[in-house]
């Protein structure tokens, strides 16, 4: 019930706020967007001066009086210190790293402070996320990781960020809020029941996957500054103004196609549940291996770089067109 509701918070809340436009980065918390109210303990800080101060009045207590005003400079000295140890805050940037559906998704919020004042317990606090807490030392910068549940596949986007305070006693909570164009991407879960197909009954595409070495004569290639004198076609430099360097490879295994059909008997969340936990396995034995999607094709490769993309497509793919 409160994750159905919460778009319905969210656009009341920037309604409410006059938060129109996604924040550009880095933005700074300047006076304008910081809301300030007494906490709890605030209120409850503000009744016991009440009562301290009818006390005094009825009883004429001299020194009733004294300790009621001092408390109540206390606590304005305390509403412009909150105040000031949030604003002139910025937030330089928002990065998140990709998760799996059901796991934690991790965002990196980089806070930082230009006006030369050190910051005490500054929190950020995302929906669904349990609040996080640093200190911001004076013209510096610090990060701060905020975890929330990676709740399905696909894009995720980050919604309101909420910026808050309640240095140094607690009775005030300044905050401002924004909203980062950010996002997080989560891959589906790496479950089925299938294990990772062989080479018998798949087509290797283009043939043999290669990658530079010394094994097999490749042709020529611009030379690199640095690289073996010994590669250098001294023939060709009465043809070609720029040395050329001989070329190598090396074969690797042959490339296996993970395809869209293989798993039929699951349903399309599945199947990509499945062909999510293939890749994994294809990338962990170091085996060449692409990916055949429904109006999409990756070729071969390996490595982090292609093992992400694999999974990106997986998790941005729509079930509906296939």
């Amino acid at each position: 019930m409160q994750t159905v509701l919460l778009p319905v918070r969210n656009r009341l809340t920037r309604r409410l706020f006059g938060l129109r436009d996604a924040d550009v980065l880095p933005v700074e918390l300047t006076a304008r967007r910081v809301y300030i109210l007494p906490s709890r303990a605030g209120l409850a800080f503000m009744a016991l001066l009440g009562g301290m101060l009818l006390g005094s009045v009825n009883y004429a207590l001299a020194m009733g009086y004294l300790f009621t005003f001092l408390l109540l400079g206390l606590l304005t000295a305390t509403l412009f210190a909150t105040w000031r140890n949030l604003t002139g805050v910025s937030l330089q940037s928002v990065e998140a790293e990709p998760a799996f559906a059901g796991d934690a998704l991790s965002y990196v919020f980089r806070l930082a402070d230009r006006q030369g004042r050190a910051r005490q317990a500054i929190g950020v606090a995302i929906d669904g996320a349990e609040p996080a807490y640093t200190g911001i030392p004076a013209a510096g910068d610090t990060r701060l990781l905020v975890r929330t549940p990676a709740r399905s596949r696909g894009r995720q986007p980050l919604g309101l960020v909420r910026v808050y305070s309640e240095y140094p006693l607690g009775l005030f909570h300044a905050w401002a809020l924004l909203q980062p164009d950010s996002a997080g991407m989560v891959w589906p879960r790496p479950v089925g029941p299938y294990p990772l197909p062989t080479l018998a009954g798949h087509e290797s595409g283009t043939g043999s996957a290669t990658r530079r070495g010394a094994e097999d004569f490749d042709g020529l290639r611009a030379y690199e500054r640095g690289e073996n004198p010994a590669r250098i076609a001294w023939k060709s430099l009465a043809r070609h103004e720029e040395p050329l360097a001989k070329g190598f490879v090396t074969p690797l295994a042959e490339a296996l196609w993970l395809d869209w059909d293989d798993p039929g008997a699951l349903a399309p969340e599945a199947r990509l549940s499945q062909l999510a936990r293939w890749v994994l396995e294809a990338d962990r034995g170091g085996r060449p291996y692409g990916l055949r999607l429904p109006g999409q094709s990756l070729p071969p490769g390996v490595g982090l770089a292609h093992r992400n993309r694999c999974l990106n497509a997986l998790a941005l793919m729509r079930t509906d067109a296939a």
